[in-house]
């Protein structure tokens, strides 16, 4: 049984985890602040590998099958790109491995941070109005 409530949860956590991510990347001394930003944007990874296996494992196999063809297509084009978006975060994430990285760099990490997680607030929105109601519905159904 997929547990919408769970994934949206999570979109909420994940979308604080980033506000707070950009307050930091934005306020903070930069001398002082890659080990703060690197410990916020490792929470949020950790946040996102998970909830991104528990839509790999539960959610989009369960729409992709869906004998709706309406459905089965917008869940495939709809895991294509949050495919896309994992694998952003993914090379995100090896971009800025440490604090020294984020320190020696600090204007192109927050200019990455703010691109990234704009495209990951997008896609929460876009899985919270078309993708989670889809999933209710094949559940009801």
């Amino acid at each position: 049984m997929i547990k919408i409530d769970l994934l949206r949860s999570q979109h909420d956590d994940a979308l604080a985890m980033a506000e707070r991510l950009l307050d930091l990347v934005d306020h903070i001394d930069r001398r002082t602040a890659a080990i703060p930003v690197l410990m916020q944007l490792n929470r949020l990874l950790g946040l996102l590998r998970v909830h991104l296996a528990l839509e790999d494992v539960q959610l989009y196999p369960l729409l992709m099958a869906s004998p709706d063809s309406r459905v089965a297509r917008t869940a495939r084009r709809h895991a294509d790109e949050r495919d896309r978006l994992a694998i952003d975060l993914e090379c995100f994430a090896r971009t800025w491995p440490c604090a020294e990285s984020i320190a020696a760099n600090f204007d192109e990490f927050r200019d990455a941070a703010h691109q990234l997680l704009l495209a990951l607030a997008v896609r929460a929105e876009r899985e919270n109005l078309y993708i989670y109601p889809l999933a209710e519905a094949e559940a009801r159904a």
